[in-house]
């Protein structure tokens, strides 16, 4: 059998001029100021290491898109799911409500928005922005929402803009249920400690709400649609004897966490909005009424 010899002059020779070599650029690059590393960085970066770079990037994005995917192909899942509940509770509904010889409910349509925050150094946080050229057609005020939950109110719209508040505003108001309609309340945005959360007021003294309780939308006053999550009860924070309860919510959705969301469109023959759900009664021009109550519910 032929035996390669590894030990060569010639190849000890190319080693030892390569280590040479690498031993000379390190120390000249050692030597280097700052000006000068970032100079040769970045001519590096633009020849020698531009595939590299390029195939690092494109790997990067790749992987992206893989989570991306993937994170679709659960949220898919996950709708085909709640589509099948949902068409058996329509079906259920449409039966009943032959039998009880009521007319046809009509749910409303949902618009899809790209959400803009407000900045606080250039204008209020607690506002948005809503770009679609579908929101010429909304009836405002009206609910805003992701489907992890409520998102705040839209106001106002001109053209293919709107103007909106999150539910963090000092003024809103929601009128909410449990999700198994045992109790309700009037849910309002908190502070404690730094952190915004939400607080559930209201509650007859006769109900309870259980730590862990999803909160949903009532859908009182025609702003928001029924079944709207809200957030979840943490704790009970005060108890009016014989009167109410009050408890801390922790909110379902953060508004600086939205980019895409979505808008109610009610129908045409939903009330107009009455001060039961969020702060039309602050705004009684949206509404069209004065408020009946003073602390704007």
């Amino acid at each position: 059998m032929r035996q390669i010899n590894f030990g060569r002059p010639e190849n000890q020779r190319r080693d030892l001029i390569v280590v040479a070599v690498l031993l000379i650029l390190s120390w000249s690059l050692a030597g280097l100021d700052s000006p000068q590393s970032l100079g040769l960085t970045r001519v590096l970066r633009s020849t020698v290491l531009a595939p590299f770079l390029g195939m690092d990037a494109a790997y990067e994005r790749r992987a992206s898109l893989a989570e991306r995917a993937a994170a679709m192909e659960v949220e898919q899942a996950e709708l085909y799911a709640r589509l099948q509940v949902t068409a058996d509770l329509e079906r259920e509904n449409r039966d009943l409500r032959v039998q009880l010889t009521l007319p046809e409910r009509e749910p409303g349509s949902v618009l899809v928005a790209e959400l803009v925050p407000g900045r606080p150094a250039i204008g209020d946080s607690h506002t948005f922005l809503l770009r679609s050229d579908s929101l010429a057609a909304v009836r405002i005020p009206t609910g805003v929402s992701v489907p992890e939950g409520l998102v705040g109110v839209l106001r106002s719209v001109s053209g293919g803009t709107g103007l909106g508040e999150f539910w963090t505003h000092p003024d809103f108001r929601v009128s909410v249920r449990s999700a198994t309609g045992g109790a309700t309340g009037i849910v309002r945005s908190f502070t404690r400690e730094g952190d915004i959360l939400m607080l559930v007021e209201g509650v007859p003294y006769q109900a309870r709400m259980a730590e862990g309780a999803t909160l949903e939308t009532a859908g009182l006053g025609g702003v928001f649609p029924p079944g709207i999550r809200v957030g979840t009860v943490i704790a009970e924070e005060d108890s009016r004897s014989g009167w109410s309860h009050s408890y801390l919510v922790q909110p379902a959705v953060q508004p600086g966490s939205v980019r895409a969301v979505s808008a109610w469109n009610r129908p045409e023959q939903v009330t107009s909005p009455t001060p039961a759900d969020s702060a039309a009664a602050d705004v009684p021009e949206a509404a069209g009424t004065e408020p009946s109550d003073p602390d704007g519910r």
